[in-house]
């Protein structure tokens, strides 16, 4: 057995085996993904490896990002090793795909067996907040959905205290993060058109949608509607079929804003507020406006090297302090934007990487045909997730992103080496 792993073929299928898992574990338990990632990183020491992908500045584009990153950390007052730690997956992954090659076959594999872990995920988060909202209660069952008994139903909802809704919910990543999984999850379901395998993943095109309503995630809705569109569009050539699914789509769209509460009281605020400031504000997009402006002035003010990664949130802190943004200042809110988080920490070199690395993406979904409709659909839902998250300052966004941007860039080089 022991011989048989230190063969190189044996590293390659034990490898390929918890390349699987991972990919599975992914939308589940950070600490099991980041375990198995650790182990793969171990396994690609002992394998051969292609050092001509150094030549493809697409390969070392991460890998630059993570060296700006280190190297903000040396002009930072505040020096602590956690942040690049923290961002590790941005050249441990490189070196995973340093040593392995993926057919269209495994590739398939892997993006079925993250579908299975988003509906495993989405499993047990239902089993928990059904567990949390039974009682028993002088000997009789009693279903309580709402956290505070204080609040109304539809108060609980837009105030995130139901147990069937947004953060009470998802109980393995935050909703944002949670929604951008399962708006991929519905990609592959669409791009594999995995109910020509089993049926039943025509029921998966039903429920997930239906969990990024319930996550409440503003942008996973929006992004959810583009992606039905995209389908539409692009992979239905029936036009009677294509303008009915479309209406079909228009009116469900409809109804996810209308009947999802903290969408209808965004609208609701929006219509009266516009885009204005209340420093006093304490839930909503505004806390979002107040982020962006506080960045957008340290930016003005760093434009060429920016506060280096170990003082950003501390100058972010100070700003919100001038400002008078309470509450942005009490959640310690970042930037909540990546490209304006990079600047921040990195300055131009980690902006510039940051947009190349979208341009990667784009460059791979317009030579491969076979695969354009999953990684245009990728790319977008990456793009407009940095536009309104710090997507890449948590393990849930940095390993996720980093893990399919190697695997598209492995199928790209493949399909080039042919």
């Amino acid at each position: 057995m022991l011989k048989d792993f230190f063969d190189l073929r044996g590293i390659e299928k034990w490898k390929n085996i918890i390349l699987l898992i991972f990919s599975f574990s992914l939308p589940l338990n950070q600490k099991w993904s980041t375990i198995l990632l650790l182990v793969l990183i171990v396994i690609s020491l002992f394998d051969k490896k292609d050092y001509k992908l150094f030549r493809n500045i697409s390969f070392i584009l991460p890998i630059i990002l993570y060296i700006s990153t280190v190297a903000s950390l040396f002009y930072s007052h505040n020096f602590e090793l956690k942040f690049i730690e923290h961002r590790a997956s941005l050249i441990g992954i490189p070196l995973i795909f340093l040593t392995i090659k993926i057919d269209y076959k495994a590739y398939s594999k892997i993006l079925r067996y993250f579908v299975l872990g988003c509906l495993t995920a989405v499993f047990i988060c239902y089993i928990n907040a059904l567990n949390n909202s039974f009682s028993i209660v002088d000997s009789e069952i009693k279903f309580q959905a709402v956290v505070n008994q204080e609040f109304s139903f539809l108060y609980s909802v837009v105030r995130d205290g139901n147990y069937f809704f947004s953060s009470f919910f998802s109980i393995f990543h935050d909703t944002t993060y949670f929604s951008i999984y399962l708006n991929v999850a519905i990609v592959i379901i669409l791009f594999l058109r995995l109910w020509k395998l089993n049926k039943w993943y025509y029921l998966l095109l039903l429920l997930f949608p239906m969990v990024i309503f319930q996550l409440s995630s503003k942008v996973g809705i929006i992004i959810l509607f583009f992606i039905f569109i995209f389908f539409i569009f692009s992979r239905i050539k029936k036009m009677s079929l294509k303008m009915a699914l479309l209406i079909l789509i228009t009116i469900l769209g409809a109804l996810f804003f209308q009947y999802n509460p903290r969408l209808k009281s965004m609208s609701e605020k929006f219509s009266k507020e516009k885009l204005t400031i209340n420093p006093e504000e304490r839930f909503g997009y505004t806390l979002r406006l107040m982020s962006w402006d506080a960045a957008l002035e340290l930016i003005k003010e760093n434009p060429i090297k920016g506060l280096g990664v170990g003082d950003t949130q501390i100058k972010l802190n100070e700003k919100y302090i001038k400002k008078g943004y309470a509450t942005p200042l009490k959640q310690n809110l970042n930037a909540h934007n990546e490209f304006f988080q990079i600047f921040l920490e990195s300055g131009l070199v980690g902006f510039l990487s940051i947009l190349l690395i979208l341009y990667s993406l784009f460059k791979f979904s317009i030579v491969n045909n076979k695969i354009v409709f999953f990684n245009m659909c990728f790319l977008f839902i990456i793009t407009i997730s940095f536009l309104f998250e710090s997507i890449l300052n948590r393990y849930s966004g940095i390993s996720f992103f980093t893990f399919f941007y190697y695997i598209i860039l492995n199928r790209y080089v493949e399909n080039n080496d042919k």
